[in-house]
């Protein structure tokens, strides 16, 4: 997922895989080894009641995110809709993402998610639409081809905690890395001060990172770029009942 685009901390990561095997251990362009978490469809009993503290995920819940790309105005609208999709075996959320370049709608994405008996939230996968070309590159769907899910939110995040987000090798391989649970930021919707989750997020199949903060009860508010392409998306408006 772009704008949301979140090891296991209370799910045991036995017969994990490793995901990467990174370039340094630290710094801003680093990729650190991550494990993808031990997935069992078994594990939950509740997944679409999706509560975690860093990502409430309530149907009906929409947040706007403005900022830019390489200086060009950015929309990013986050929908989480009615929709539970049945994935791997787990009824999932279906959250719809939006991202407006100059008011042109130039991805319109859908992603799947669900909350184990843990508290972790999973990610199931996701289908891309880029426009105006109408592809779909990037996406993929847990149980499908070899497609892994992973975390997208741990249940009790820690710094030095890394995590496997999506495994699907070729089409999506992205991981995660907690850096702080004590950070401070202001966007356009809040400040928010020694309480931040902040994570560092990257992906293997191209030379980009990103900090991404999460404010607890709030969820994510603020997603920049700190290798590649300058971006910097922060939340300005949630609304609810949408």
């Amino acid at each position: 997922m772009r704008a949301l685009a979140v090891g296991g901390a209370l799910v045991a990561v036995t017969s994990a895989l490793v995901l990467a095997q990174g370039v340094a251990a630290s710094g801003p362009g680093s990729r650190p080894p991550v494990q993808c978490p031990a997935f069992s469809a078994g594990n939950f009993h509740r997944p679409t009641t999706i509560d975690n503290k860093y990502l409430p995920l309530a149907p009906r819940t929409r947040f706007t995110y403005t900022g830019s790309v390489q200086k060009t105005p950015v929309v990013d609208i986050v929908t989480v809709t009615r929709s539970t999709p049945t994935i791997d075996g787990v009824t999932t959320v279906e959250v719809r993402d939006q991202v407006f370049e100059s008011n042109v709608l130039t991805e319109d994405t859908l992603d799947w998610y669900a909350q184990d008996d843990a508290g972790n939230v999973w990610y199931f996968g996701e289908l891309a639409t880029q426009l105006p070309a109408g592809t779909h590159d990037g996406s993929w769907t847990a149980g499908v081809d070899g497609a892994q899910p992973g975390y997208i939110m741990e249940a009790s995040p820690q710094p030095g905690d890394g995590y496997c987000q999506e495994n699907a090798p070729g089409a999506a391989q992205d991981a995660a890395q907690v850096l702080s649970v004590t950070a401070s930021r202001s966007v356009p919707f809040g400040s928010y001060s020694g309480n931040v989750l902040q994570t560092k997020d990257y992906s293997l199949l191209e030379p980009k990172n990103e900090n991404k903060f999460y404010a607890p009860g709030v969820g994510l508010i603020e997603a920049k770029s700190i290798t590649g392409p300058s971006e910097d998306i922060q939340l300005e408006t949630i609304e609810r009942g949408v």
